[in-house]
Protein backbone atom coordinates (compact mmCIF):
# COMPACT_ATOMS: atom_id res chain seq x y z
CA UNK A 1 0.00 0.00 0.00
CA UNK A 2 2.60 2.37 1.16
CA UNK A 3 4.27 1.81 -2.45
CA UNK A 4 0.88 2.72 -4.22
CA UNK A 5 0.52 5.80 -2.27
CA UNK A 6 3.96 6.46 -3.39
CA UNK A 7 3.04 6.18 -7.14
CA UNK A 8 -0.17 7.81 -6.81
CA UNK A 9 1.54 11.17 -5.47
CA UNK A 10 4.29 11.43 -7.63
CA UNK A 11 2.52 10.16 -10.63
CA UNK A 12 -0.47 13.06 -9.58
CA UNK A 13 2.07 15.78 -9.38
CA UNK A 14 3.74 15.13 -12.82
CA UNK A 15 0.27 14.55 -14.27
CA UNK A 16 -0.54 18.27 -12.93
CA UNK A 17 2.18 20.02 -14.03
CA UNK A 18 1.90 18.42 -18.05
CA UNK A 19 -1.50 19.53 -18.24
CA UNK A 20 -1.18 22.89 -16.40
CA UNK A 21 1.97 23.67 -18.84
CA UNK A 22 -0.37 22.58 -22.09
CA UNK A 23 -2.93 25.05 -19.87
CA UNK A 24 0.28 27.62 -19.93
CA UNK A 25 1.33 27.15 -23.51
CA UNK A 26 -2.47 27.61 -24.72
CA UNK A 27 -3.35 31.15 -23.03
CA UNK A 28 -0.09 32.76 -24.09
CA UNK A 29 -0.96 31.97 -27.75
CA UNK A 30 2.05 29.36 -28.05
CA UNK A 31 -0.25 25.30 -28.80
CA UNK A 32 -2.11 27.05 -31.31
CA UNK A 33 -3.42 23.24 -32.24
CA UNK A 34 -7.27 22.86 -31.25
CA UNK A 35 -7.98 18.96 -29.86
CA UNK A 36 -11.58 17.99 -28.69
CA UNK A 37 -12.40 19.00 -25.25
CA UNK A 38 -9.36 21.12 -25.39
CA UNK A 39 -11.80 24.18 -24.27
CA UNK A 40 -11.62 21.98 -20.83
CA UNK A 41 -8.03 22.80 -20.22
CA UNK A 42 -7.33 25.94 -21.13
CA UNK A 43 -10.56 27.58 -19.90
CA UNK A 44 -10.07 30.21 -17.41
CA UNK A 45 -12.74 32.26 -15.45
CA UNK A 46 -12.30 35.89 -16.41
CA UNK A 47 -10.98 38.63 -13.52
CA UNK A 48 -14.39 40.19 -11.12
CA UNK A 49 -14.33 43.38 -11.04
CA UNK A 50 -11.70 44.00 -8.01
CA UNK A 51 -14.45 44.21 -4.50
CA UNK A 52 -13.92 47.34 -2.95
CA UNK A 53 -12.71 47.12 0.96
CA UNK A 54 -13.04 49.95 3.07
CA UNK A 55 -10.25 50.40 6.15
CA UNK A 56 -13.32 49.19 8.68
CA UNK A 57 -13.12 46.00 6.59
CA UNK A 58 -9.06 45.53 7.07
CA UNK A 59 -9.20 46.44 10.72
CA UNK A 60 -12.21 44.04 11.21
CA UNK A 61 -9.61 40.97 8.92
CA UNK A 62 -6.70 42.32 10.84
CA UNK A 63 -8.73 41.65 14.61
CA UNK A 64 -10.87 38.27 13.34
CA UNK A 65 -7.87 36.50 12.25
CA UNK A 66 -6.09 36.90 15.24
CA UNK A 67 -8.94 36.76 17.94
CA UNK A 68 -10.10 33.48 16.23
CA UNK A 69 -6.70 32.14 17.32
CA UNK A 70 -6.81 33.30 20.76
CA UNK A 71 -9.93 32.06 21.26
CA UNK A 72 -9.55 28.74 20.02
CA UNK A 73 -6.05 28.11 22.07
CA UNK A 74 -7.83 29.58 25.43
CA UNK A 75 -10.63 27.05 24.92
CA UNK A 76 -8.09 24.65 23.72
CA UNK A 77 -6.10 25.45 27.11
CA UNK A 78 -9.40 24.89 29.68
CA UNK A 79 -9.28 21.14 28.26
CA UNK A 80 -6.29 20.80 30.31
CA UNK A 81 -8.29 21.42 33.64
CA UNK A 82 -5.59 23.94 35.08
CA UNK A 83 -6.60 26.52 37.51
CA UNK A 84 -5.29 30.56 37.43
CA UNK A 85 -7.53 32.11 35.20
CA UNK A 86 -5.92 34.31 32.50
CA UNK A 87 -2.37 34.43 33.52
CA UNK A 88 -2.43 30.87 33.79
CA UNK A 89 -3.15 30.54 30.57
CA UNK A 90 -1.06 33.60 29.06
CA UNK A 91 1.93 31.47 31.32
CA UNK A 92 0.96 28.28 29.42
CA UNK A 93 1.00 30.47 25.83
CA UNK A 94 4.38 31.94 26.57
CA UNK A 95 5.75 28.95 27.54
CA UNK A 96 4.60 26.26 24.11
CA UNK A 97 5.32 28.97 21.82
CA UNK A 98 8.52 30.22 22.78
CA UNK A 99 10.30 27.30 24.31
CA UNK A 100 9.18 24.48 21.81
CA UNK A 101 9.65 23.07 18.43
CA UNK A 102 12.10 25.27 16.46
CA UNK A 103 11.70 28.74 18.61
CA UNK A 104 13.79 28.56 20.62
CA UNK A 105 16.62 28.66 17.57
CA UNK A 106 15.66 31.37 15.66
CA UNK A 107 15.31 33.37 19.55
CA UNK A 108 19.41 31.92 19.46
CA UNK A 109 19.90 33.55 16.17
CA UNK A 110 18.12 36.65 16.85
CA UNK A 111 20.31 36.99 20.12
CA UNK A 112 23.57 36.01 19.04
CA UNK A 113 23.75 35.78 15.01
CA UNK A 114 24.99 32.80 13.34
CA UNK A 115 27.95 30.73 14.81
CA UNK A 116 30.66 29.55 12.75
CA UNK A 117 31.93 26.94 14.27
CA UNK A 118 30.79 24.30 17.64
CA UNK A 119 27.31 22.93 18.47
CA UNK A 120 25.39 26.08 17.48
CA UNK A 121 26.66 26.24 13.68
CA UNK A 122 23.92 23.59 12.97
CA UNK A 123 21.65 26.98 13.34
CA UNK A 124 22.39 27.99 9.70
CA UNK A 125 19.84 25.76 8.45
CA UNK A 126 17.25 28.54 9.67
CA UNK A 127 16.86 31.75 7.40
CA UNK A 128 18.06 34.97 8.86
CA UNK A 129 14.97 37.34 7.64
CA UNK A 130 12.76 36.52 10.79
CA UNK A 131 15.58 36.05 13.63
CA UNK A 132 16.80 39.70 12.17
CA UNK A 133 12.91 40.85 12.64
CA UNK A 134 13.16 39.54 16.01
CA UNK A 135 16.31 41.62 16.81
CA UNK A 136 14.80 44.84 15.39
CA UNK A 137 11.56 44.31 17.77
CA UNK A 138 13.79 43.95 20.29
CA UNK A 139 14.03 47.18 20.63
CA UNK A 140 11.38 48.12 21.13
CA UNK A 141 10.43 45.56 23.63
CA UNK A 142 13.67 46.18 25.99
CA UNK A 143 15.32 43.44 24.87
CA UNK A 144 12.61 40.79 25.35
CA UNK A 145 13.25 38.84 22.49
CA UNK A 146 10.37 36.47 23.63
CA UNK A 147 7.88 39.21 23.35
CA UNK A 148 9.63 40.65 20.39
CA UNK A 149 8.93 37.15 18.31
CA UNK A 150 5.50 36.94 19.71
CA UNK A 151 5.31 40.56 18.73
CA UNK A 152 6.48 39.94 14.99
CA UNK A 153 4.21 36.82 14.38
CA UNK A 154 1.20 37.94 15.56
CA UNK A 155 1.41 41.50 14.40
CA UNK A 156 2.09 39.77 10.80
CA UNK A 157 -0.64 37.27 11.31
CA UNK A 158 -3.14 40.32 11.57
CA UNK A 159 -1.30 41.83 8.31
CA UNK A 160 -1.96 38.50 6.78
CA UNK A 161 -6.03 38.92 7.32
CA UNK A 162 -5.97 42.23 5.50
CA UNK A 163 -3.67 41.51 2.48
CA UNK A 164 -5.39 38.63 1.73
CA UNK A 165 -8.50 40.16 1.92
CA UNK A 166 -7.31 42.71 0.02
CA UNK A 167 -5.64 39.82 -2.67
CA UNK A 168 -9.25 38.04 -2.85
CA UNK A 169 -10.76 40.66 -3.69
CA UNK A 170 -8.81 41.17 -6.50
CA UNK A 171 -9.21 37.61 -7.48
CA UNK A 172 -13.03 36.75 -6.37
CA UNK A 173 -16.49 38.41 -5.44
CA UNK A 174 -16.43 40.14 -2.46
CA UNK A 175 -18.77 37.69 -0.36
CA UNK A 176 -16.04 34.63 -1.70
CA UNK A 177 -12.82 36.65 -0.85
CA UNK A 178 -14.12 36.84 2.55
CA UNK A 179 -14.72 32.88 2.94
CA UNK A 180 -11.33 33.14 1.71
CA UNK A 181 -9.72 34.66 4.90
CA UNK A 182 -12.33 32.43 6.97
CA UNK A 183 -10.62 29.35 5.48
CA UNK A 184 -6.74 30.51 6.44
CA UNK A 185 -8.17 31.83 9.56
CA UNK A 186 -9.59 28.24 10.37
CA UNK A 187 -6.73 26.38 8.60
CA UNK A 188 -6.29 23.28 11.28
CA UNK A 189 -2.69 24.37 12.19
CA UNK A 190 -2.84 28.10 12.07
CA UNK A 191 -2.07 28.69 16.01
CA UNK A 192 1.63 28.28 14.78
CA UNK A 193 1.15 31.52 13.55
CA UNK A 194 0.86 32.82 17.00
CA UNK A 195 4.54 31.75 18.02
CA UNK A 196 7.78 32.11 17.45
CA UNK A 197 7.85 30.83 13.68
CA UNK A 198 8.31 31.90 10.41
CA UNK A 199 4.47 30.96 9.26
CA UNK A 200 2.95 34.36 9.47
CA UNK A 201 6.07 36.68 8.46
CA UNK A 202 6.57 34.55 5.48
CA UNK A 203 2.61 34.33 4.48
CA UNK A 204 2.77 38.26 4.74
CA UNK A 205 5.37 38.40 2.30
CA UNK A 206 3.87 36.00 -0.24
CA UNK A 207 0.84 37.87 -0.15
CA UNK A 208 2.27 40.76 -0.16
CA UNK A 209 4.20 39.85 -3.47
CA UNK A 210 1.56 38.67 -5.30
CA UNK A 211 -1.13 41.77 -4.11
CA UNK A 212 1.79 43.94 -6.13
CA UNK A 213 2.50 42.21 -9.19
CA UNK A 214 -1.25 42.03 -9.89
CA UNK A 215 -1.24 45.46 -10.46
CA UNK A 216 2.11 45.11 -12.36
CA UNK A 217 4.41 46.85 -9.60
CA UNK A 218 7.15 44.41 -10.49
CA UNK A 219 9.84 46.42 -8.23
CA UNK A 220 8.01 46.32 -4.94
CA UNK A 221 6.69 42.83 -6.06
CA UNK A 222 10.13 41.58 -6.66
CA UNK A 223 11.54 43.04 -3.44
CA UNK A 224 8.81 41.60 -1.05
CA UNK A 225 8.99 38.21 -3.05
CA UNK A 226 12.99 38.74 -2.58
CA UNK A 227 12.70 38.94 1.60
CA UNK A 228 10.57 36.13 1.21
CA UNK A 229 12.83 33.88 -0.13
CA UNK A 230 15.36 35.35 2.88
CA UNK A 231 12.59 33.75 5.06
CA UNK A 232 11.81 29.91 3.64
CA UNK A 233 13.04 28.41 0.80
CA UNK A 234 9.76 28.14 -0.46
CA UNK A 235 9.93 31.76 -0.83
CA UNK A 236 11.54 30.99 -4.61
CA UNK A 237 8.22 29.87 -5.55
CA UNK A 238 6.79 33.26 -5.90
CA UNK A 239 9.04 33.33 -8.95
CA UNK A 240 6.87 31.50 -10.87
CA UNK A 241 3.17 32.66 -10.64
CA UNK A 242 5.05 36.05 -11.16
CA UNK A 243 6.24 35.45 -13.81
CA UNK A 244 3.13 34.29 -15.62
CA UNK A 245 1.23 37.55 -13.99
CA UNK A 246 4.36 39.27 -15.85
CA UNK A 247 4.14 37.45 -19.20
CA UNK A 248 0.67 37.80 -19.17
CA UNK A 249 0.89 41.49 -18.93
CA UNK A 250 3.50 41.35 -21.53
CA UNK A 251 1.30 40.47 -24.13
CA UNK A 252 -0.71 43.76 -23.56
CA UNK A 253 1.85 46.50 -23.49
CA UNK A 254 5.82 46.50 -22.74
CA UNK A 255 6.76 46.38 -19.34
CA UNK A 256 10.06 48.18 -19.45
CA UNK A 257 12.65 48.24 -16.35
CA UNK A 258 10.73 47.71 -13.88
CA UNK A 259 10.49 44.10 -14.79
CA UNK A 260 13.97 43.70 -13.56
CA UNK A 261 12.25 43.96 -10.34
CA UNK A 262 11.32 40.28 -10.76
CA UNK A 263 15.15 39.40 -10.06
CA UNK A 264 15.06 40.51 -6.21
CA UNK A 265 13.09 37.34 -5.72
CA UNK A 266 16.18 34.80 -6.52
CA UNK A 267 18.69 37.35 -5.12
CA UNK A 268 17.05 36.77 -1.99
CA UNK A 269 17.75 33.43 -1.87
CA UNK A 270 21.06 34.40 -2.94
CA UNK A 271 21.37 36.30 0.24
CA UNK A 272 21.02 32.89 2.12
CA UNK A 273 23.49 31.60 0.48
CA UNK A 274 25.57 34.38 0.98
CA UNK A 275 25.52 33.85 4.58
CA UNK A 276 26.90 30.06 4.42
CA UNK A 277 29.90 31.32 2.26
CA UNK A 278 30.76 34.01 4.36
CA UNK A 279 30.19 32.08 7.86
CA UNK A 280 31.31 28.29 6.12
CA UNK A 281 33.54 28.87 3.18
CA UNK A 282 30.05 27.07 0.95
CA UNK A 283 27.48 28.27 -0.53
CA UNK A 284 25.81 25.34 0.13
CA UNK A 285 26.88 24.51 3.61
CA UNK A 286 23.35 24.53 4.91
CA UNK A 287 22.98 20.90 3.04
CA UNK A 288 25.44 19.31 4.93
CA UNK A 289 23.91 20.49 8.38
CA UNK A 290 20.27 19.25 7.38
CA UNK A 291 21.25 15.75 6.36
CA UNK A 292 22.67 15.27 9.60
CA UNK A 293 21.08 14.80 13.81
CA UNK A 294 18.25 16.05 14.24
CA UNK A 295 17.26 16.64 10.87
CA UNK A 296 18.41 13.78 8.58
CA UNK A 297 16.82 15.73 5.86
CA UNK A 298 17.79 15.83 1.98
CA UNK A 299 15.92 16.38 -0.91
CA UNK A 300 13.80 13.16 -2.31
CA UNK A 301 11.39 12.60 -5.07
CA UNK A 302 7.80 13.03 -4.06
CA UNK A 303 6.62 9.54 -4.19
CA UNK A 304 9.35 8.26 -2.04
CA UNK A 305 8.79 11.06 0.60
CA UNK A 306 5.17 9.91 0.65
CA UNK A 307 5.58 6.31 1.07
CA UNK A 308 8.24 7.13 3.87
CA UNK A 309 5.45 8.97 5.71
CA UNK A 310 3.05 6.13 5.52
CA UNK A 311 5.37 3.64 6.97
CA UNK A 312 6.45 6.13 9.90
CA UNK A 313 2.79 6.62 10.37
CA UNK A 314 2.50 2.61 10.40
CA UNK A 315 6.10 2.44 12.46
CA UNK A 316 5.37 4.93 14.87
CA UNK A 317 1.18 5.06 15.15
CA UNK A 318 1.88 7.38 18.73
CA UNK A 319 2.72 10.03 16.09
CA UNK A 320 0.85 9.17 13.65
CA UNK A 321 -2.00 11.31 13.74
CA UNK A 322 0.12 14.26 14.77
CA UNK A 323 3.05 13.87 11.77
CA UNK A 324 2.11 11.16 9.38
CA UNK A 325 -1.15 10.88 8.45
CA UNK A 326 -2.13 14.48 8.13
CA UNK A 327 1.08 15.02 5.65
CA UNK A 328 0.22 12.46 3.41
CA UNK A 329 -3.94 13.23 3.71
CA UNK A 330 -3.08 17.23 3.39
CA UNK A 331 -0.88 16.15 0.38
CA UNK A 332 -3.28 14.17 -1.52
CA UNK A 333 -6.10 16.92 -0.31
CA UNK A 334 -4.51 19.69 -1.71
CA UNK A 335 -3.17 17.98 -4.90
CA UNK A 336 -7.17 16.97 -5.79
CA UNK A 337 -8.16 20.38 -4.75
CA UNK A 338 -5.82 21.76 -7.63
CA UNK A 339 -6.69 19.49 -10.34
CA UNK A 340 -10.37 20.49 -9.49
CA UNK A 341 -9.17 24.47 -10.07
CA UNK A 342 -7.64 23.29 -13.52
CA UNK A 343 -10.61 21.70 -14.66
CA UNK A 344 -13.27 24.24 -13.41
CA UNK A 345 -11.65 27.49 -14.30
CA UNK A 346 -9.47 28.73 -11.65
CA UNK A 347 -6.72 31.20 -12.23
CA UNK A 348 -4.02 30.08 -13.63
CA UNK A 349 -1.77 31.75 -11.21
CA UNK A 350 -3.30 30.13 -8.64
CA UNK A 351 -2.33 26.72 -10.19
CA UNK A 352 1.08 27.62 -10.54
CA UNK A 353 1.51 28.87 -7.06
CA UNK A 354 0.30 26.11 -5.23
CA UNK A 355 1.06 23.14 -7.18
CA UNK A 356 4.97 24.67 -7.09
CA UNK A 357 4.94 25.28 -3.54
CA UNK A 358 3.40 21.99 -2.84
CA UNK A 359 6.05 19.75 -4.76
CA UNK A 360 9.05 21.52 -3.46
CA UNK A 361 7.60 21.14 0.13
CA UNK A 362 7.06 17.39 -0.40
CA UNK A 363 10.16 17.02 -1.87
CA UNK A 364 11.78 17.38 1.82
CA UNK A 365 12.82 14.02 2.62
CA UNK A 366 12.16 12.95 6.95
CA UNK A 367 9.80 16.25 6.83
CA UNK A 368 7.82 16.32 10.08
CA UNK A 369 6.29 19.69 9.75
CA UNK A 370 4.21 18.97 6.60
CA UNK A 371 0.93 20.18 8.30
CA UNK A 372 2.30 23.14 9.10
CA UNK A 373 4.14 24.05 5.72
CA UNK A 374 1.10 23.94 4.20
CA UNK A 375 -0.70 26.99 6.10
CA UNK A 376 1.75 29.11 3.72
CA UNK A 377 0.10 27.15 0.32
CA UNK A 378 -2.38 30.29 -0.51
CA UNK A 379 -4.11 29.34 -3.09
CA UNK A 380 -5.81 26.54 -1.17
CA UNK A 381 -7.63 28.98 0.68
CA UNK A 382 -8.61 30.90 -2.53
CA UNK A 383 -10.16 27.54 -4.23
CA UNK A 384 -11.76 26.32 -1.06
CA UNK A 385 -13.59 29.58 -1.50
CA UNK A 386 -14.89 28.97 -5.12
CA UNK A 387 -16.89 26.45 -4.15
CA UNK A 388 -20.49 27.29 -5.22
CA UNK A 389 -22.99 25.13 -3.10
CA UNK A 390 -22.61 27.63 0.02
CA UNK A 391 -23.90 24.32 2.29
CA UNK A 392 -20.46 22.56 1.02
CA UNK A 393 -18.15 25.51 2.01
CA UNK A 394 -19.70 26.02 5.67
CA UNK A 395 -19.48 22.40 5.78
CA UNK A 396 -15.66 22.34 5.33
CA UNK A 397 -15.10 25.74 7.30
CA UNK A 398 -16.49 23.57 10.04
CA UNK A 399 -14.83 20.40 9.72
CA UNK A 400 -11.24 22.77 9.54
CA UNK A 401 -12.78 24.56 12.60
CA UNK A 402 -13.14 21.76 14.29
CA UNK A 403 -9.71 20.11 13.38
CA UNK A 404 -8.27 23.67 14.12
CA UNK A 405 -9.61 22.93 17.80
CA UNK A 406 -8.64 19.69 18.25
CA UNK A 407 -5.07 20.23 17.10
CA UNK A 408 -4.43 23.04 18.88
CA UNK A 409 -5.82 21.48 22.18
CA UNK A 410 -3.16 18.43 21.48
CA UNK A 411 -0.56 21.47 21.13
CA UNK A 412 -1.43 23.32 24.16
CA UNK A 413 -1.12 19.58 26.03
CA UNK A 414 2.59 19.21 25.26
CA UNK A 415 2.24 16.93 22.24
CA UNK A 416 4.63 16.43 19.56
CA UNK A 417 2.78 18.70 16.88
CA UNK A 418 5.42 19.98 14.41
Amino acid sequence: MAQVVGWLGGGGMIAFVLILALRCLALLGWMPVSLPGWKVFRWEEPLPHPARFSWRDYAAAFCAVLAVQWAVLFFAWLTLNQSGGIGAFLTHFWQRFTQAGDSPHYLFIAQNGYVPSGEDAKWIVFYPLYPLCIRLMSLFTGGNFELAGILVSQLCWGGCGAVALSLAGRWLPRAQAVWAVGFLAVYPFAFFSMGVYTESLFLLLCLGCMRLALTGRWGWAGLLGGLAALCRTQGMVLLLPVLWLWLRARKNSRQGPKSLGLLLIPAGWGGYLACNRLLFGDWFAFLEYQAAPPWYQTTKWIGENLTQHWNLALQYPGLASFIYWPQVVLYFAVLALLFWGLFTGARTEWLIWGGAYLGMTYLAGWMISGPRYLLSCLPVFFLLARIRPIWLRAALGGLSAMALFAYGALYMQGQAIM
